[in-house]
């Protein structure tokens, strides 16, 4: 059901029904507004029958109170407490305030359908796979391996893993290096050559 607010007043609901003690408020809480006056009004009670007889009636299944009428149901203590009536209701009690507040609740219900019928169908977004215990293994296997360990069992710490890992970097930007800039390796080789006082070759 739509969720109503009027004034920034939320309307509460009950059973598929409105609260007309929030409504009252939303138009000001004047006295002469009481929802009770409006239940007993001889207009009010005759819109009541005129819906008990159609078959489309909005009271259908409601929990109700026969004292009061067809879909009206009457909340004594609790956080629920007040009066609760069907939209139908709602349209009159609004109307019978003024025309004002009529224009407001037609406007807040038709702004709560909209935004009912524009809410996106939750997205169940799906998580990346988890790594698989195999290949966690043949991962460490294959820095194992080239670390030249041999054992069949090696505990490695993280730090060690992590140094590992950047030295590995650090191979694949030096390789970068030589394939992208062949000067960059007859440089270094001079440099080599000039520190060492050796010379490629020579005894």
């Amino acid at each position: 059901m739509a969720h109503l607010t009027i004034s920034s007043k939320d309307i509460r609901t009950l059973d598929g029904l409105y609260s007309l003690n929030d409504l009252h408020k939303a138009a000001g809480a004047e006295n002469k507004h009481r929802p009770s006056l409006f239940i007993a009004n001889a207009q009010t009670k005759a819109l009541i029958q005129e819906i008990e007889q159609s078959s489309n009636s909005c009271f259908e299944g409601n929990n109700q109170n026969p004292s009061l009428g067809l879909g009206i149901k009457s909340v004594h203590g609790g956080a629920n407490r007040g009066t609760y009536v069907c939209k139908e209701l709602v349209y009159a009690y609004a109307m019978w305030i003024s025309p004002k507040f009529h224009l407001e609740v037609i406007r807040a219900f038709d702004q709560a359908q909209t935004e009912q019928q524009s809410e996106p169908e939750p997205v169940q977004q799906s998580l990346p796979n988890p790594i698989q215990d195999d290949e966690k293994l043949k991962l460490i296997n294959d820095v194992a391996k080239s670390l030249g360990i041999t054992e069949s069992i090696a505990v490695v710490s993280a730090t060690d893993i992590m140094d590992m890992v950047q030295t590995i970097r650090n191979y694949q930007q030096q390789l970068a290096k030589i394939q992208t800039s062949p000067a960059w390796v007859d440089q270094t080789i001079e440099r080599v050559k000039n520190a060492t006082g050796r010379h490629f070759g020579e005894g």
